[in-house]
């Protein structure tokens, strides 16, 4: 004689997506959390991985077209590959062992020397701003502590620059320290 209870109130509600039922508003809701709670769980790779994806496999589909187009500003990431590519700067700003992240040694040279001569002011502050807003993520433990790091800015494969765009204030994900990817296991 039991017959499956009818959705009475907004949790209820939210778990059924009958429109008899529920109202239009509350079904999209419902939708839109089961879409964020769903993001945010499949997002999350196994260790040493997290959120972090590895491009390094992949090739440049236009090897002839250039990281900057001809008449264009460098945009930040090229000109990160540039400074990093510069020998006389490897004691100032360098690349990690594993290419996969890059660090400054050396805040006050590289504030007043390298960080004018590419990006027309001379305040780290700015900079630092300038790499978060490209999705750049500090890393906060571990041996590369104090490094940033890219899914799409490895050493040696400057055409994954050509994918990188500066996310809007929607697309950028938090990541808690513990879910920082091991970079040398990668």
């Amino acid at each position: 004689l039991d017959s499956a209870p009818q959705p009475t109130n907004k949790r209820a509600c939210s778990e059924v997506s009958d429109s008899s039922v529920c109202s239009d508003d509350e079904i999209v809701q419902s939708k839109r959390r089961k879409l964020s709670v769903t993001k945010s769980t499949d997002d999350l790779m196994p260790s040493p991985f997290f959120h972090y994806r590895d491009h390094s496999e992949e090739e440049d589909d236009d090897p002839l077209a250039p990281l900057t187009p001809p008449g264009c500003t460098p945009n930040f990431p090229a000109k990160m590959h540039a400074m990093l590519s510069r020998k006389d700067l490897l004691d100032v700003v360098a690349w990690l062992p594993h290419g996969r992240a890059w660090r400054v040694l050396d805040p006050k040279v590289f504030a007043t020397e390298v960080v004018p001569s590419y990006f027309g002011h001379s305040k780290f502050a700015s900079f630092v701003r300038q790499a978060n807003g490209w999705g750049f993520r500090r890393i906060t433990r571990g041996a590369d502590r104090g490094a940033y790091y890219h899914e799409r800015f490895l050493r040696g494969l400057p055409h994954l620059c050509k994918e990188m765009k500066r996310p809007g204030v929607s697309e950028k994900m938090s990541i808690f320290p513990e879910h920082e990817p091991y970079l040398y296991r990668i």
